[in-house]
């Protein structure tokens, strides 16, 4: 698997889970809105916040709900550049998806350090090429692409041989049914690509997302809101600050407790072996010359963590032997 790095972050498998808050356009074309918004998810604990920067006469008909949608949400080149310089300052990478050529050249000039594409734009190739070729670290989401489109979408990627890119798994549903995200395949997704691997998520609550850091996502990225009783296109999908914070919370908890892809035992657990583990005892007086067996030894947890007693493995070895030794009831077996 890739990594690559994006300012003083470095996302990839090894590293910590680059979580990015989705504003999109819930900041409803509010400036102050948006920047209270950034501020709010860098206190979350968010890595990244990112908007939706698209004309919508290059994007959708002016019949179709989209174009409602997105009318007069578009910030211009100053408040873009304010934006990136407000969250730089706080210390969050800012970033956006272009929904168009022309939305792209705009966020291209104003150096947006990464560039997001949706899943409604994953088989739009000209617009990845474009990317692409300015080398700008890119991250694709698939949740409406067939097993063809990944599979070209993998040639097409490959034949550019630029590795700043990192795919999502993605279910294009607001909100995403459990049963239609199909966490498993972010293993297929890795495979597939070789490239850092992520999940957008669009499902209700934060267990997804947990499932999906288990599951090796690099990346996740989450819809934010300061309040989801606002109206919007996204604002019923989204957590608050308070939930998105517990919810990086809960990610770095997973991200500790995945640790090692080894089985090992720590040195806090090996210090804690003598208190817990069994030895061999008597448990009932034992003569000299008497036969070894289970009812006479039993395998008992000691008090005294110094004195080094025959581990239960030892049983076999004296099992059906007489006893060289007397022992009294209770007694450690140290020797036979």
């Amino acid at each position: 698997m890739k990594t690559f790095k994006i300012e003083n972050k470095t996302i990839g498998p090894g590293y910590p889970t680059f979580v990015a808050a989705e504003i999109g356009i819930n900041h409803n074309g509010s400036f102050d809105r948006c920047k209270k918004m950034i501020k709010s998810a860098f206190d979350s604990g968010a890595d990244a916040v990112k908007i939706q920067t698209i004309d919508e006469t290059q994007s959708y008909s002016k019949n179709s709900k989209s174009y409602k949608v997105f009318k007069n949400k578009n910030f211009n080149d100053a408040q873009l550049l304010k934006l990136k310089r407000f969250s730089k300052k706080l210390g969050i990478i800012f970033f956006s998806t272009p929904g168009d050529i022309k939305s792209l050249k705009r966020l291209i000039k104003l150096k947006i350090p990464i560039i997001k594409i949706s899943s409604g734009l994953a088989n739009n190739y000209p617009l990845i090429r474009e990317i692409i070729r300015r080398k700008i670290p890119l991250i694709i989401s698939t949740g409406l692409s067939t097993i063809d489109e990944i599979n070209f979408l993998n040639k097409f990627i490959r034949s550019f041989k630029f590795k700043k890119i990192a795919i999502m798994k993605c279910t294009s549903q607001y909100p995403a049914n459990p049963e239609n995200l199909d966490l498993n395949s972010i293993d297929y997704i890795q495979r597939k690509f070789k490239l850092a691997t992520g999940y957008s998520d669009h499902a209700l609550g934060d267990v997804p997302v947990i499932v999906a850091v288990a599951r090796g996502a690099s990346i996740i990225e989450k819809h934010f809101t300061l309040n989801r009783s606002l109206k919007g296109a996204d604002h019923h999908i989204s957590l608050e600050p308070k939930e998105f914070k517990e919810m990086v919370q809960k990610i770095r908890i997973t991200e500790r407790a995945l640790g090692k892809k080894i089985f090992t035992l720590r040195p806090t657990i090996k210090k804690n072996r003598r208190s817990f583990l069994r030895y061999l005892s008597a448990i009932q007086d034992i003569k000299k010359g008497d036969i070894f067996n289970l009812n006479n030894l039993g395998f008992m947890r000691r008090k005294n963590k110094k004195i080094r007693g025959l581990t239960p493995k030892a049983f076999f070895k004296i099992e059906n032997r007489k006893s060289k030794f007397s022992f009294k009831k209770g007694q450690l077996i140290t020797k036979i």
